[in-house]
């Protein structure tokens, strides 16, 4: 199937998850992450769930990682880029662009800096390729990265065989976290 295709389906099987299920299932996935050897970084990227788009849950997360003592940082949309706001736990939050939330107070964070990205997604494929939105702010933004950061996609759904269309610009995932399992695209 191509990326409009999976876009829609997956969309709409999100969207059929009780807010009880959402719930239960960001759980098993930050359980899952407890259990990655990727504890000895210090510098976490995490995306904040909008709500209704029945994302993942990423509180949890970001609660553990502040009792982890990493450094969070968290994505504010500013034209056609994300910035890295590094932020502190009792930050406050407020609805920006595509009503994802956004620190009102943080600290600007390069790019090359951050050890480890949690990745927004609708669905990936089972080399790591993955769809999104649309919008391509993530592969702009994991093109600033170094090369080994480690990128860590958070889904609901496990990943599928192909999608058709991937793009040469498209960035693949290290690893896909569901309620289920972790997948490594290592080879």
């Amino acid at each position: 199937m191509t990326k409009p295709e999976l876009r829609t389906l997956y969309k709409s099987k999100r969207n059929e998850l009780s807010p009880e299920m959402v719930d239960e299932i960001s759980l098993q996935i930050l359980n899952n992450l407890k259990l990655m050897n990727i504890w000895g970084n210090l510098n976490f990227h995490l995306f904040m769930s909008i709500h209704n788009h029945k994302e993942i849950n990423t509180l949890p997360i970001l609660n553990y990682l502040f009792a982890q003592k990493k450094q969070v940082i968290v994505p504010k949309v500013e034209n056609d880029r994300m910035l890295n706001c590094l932020i502190h736990s009792n930050v406050e939050f407020e609805t920006g662009k595509f009503h994802v939330p956004e620190p009102k107070s943080f600290q600007l964070i390069d790019s090359k800096e951050i050890d480890v990205v949690f990745v927004p997604m609708l669905i990936c494929d089972k080399s790591g390729n993955r769809i999104g939105y649309g919008g391509g702010f993530y592969d702009r933004f994991l093109k600033e990265c170094r090369e080994n950061i480690i990128k860590i996609g958070l889904n609901f759904f496990e990943p599928i065989d192909e999608i058709e269309d991937v793009f040469e610009t498209d960035i693949p995932l290290d690893y896909c976290v569901t309620g289920e399992e972790i997948v490594s695209f290592f080879v």
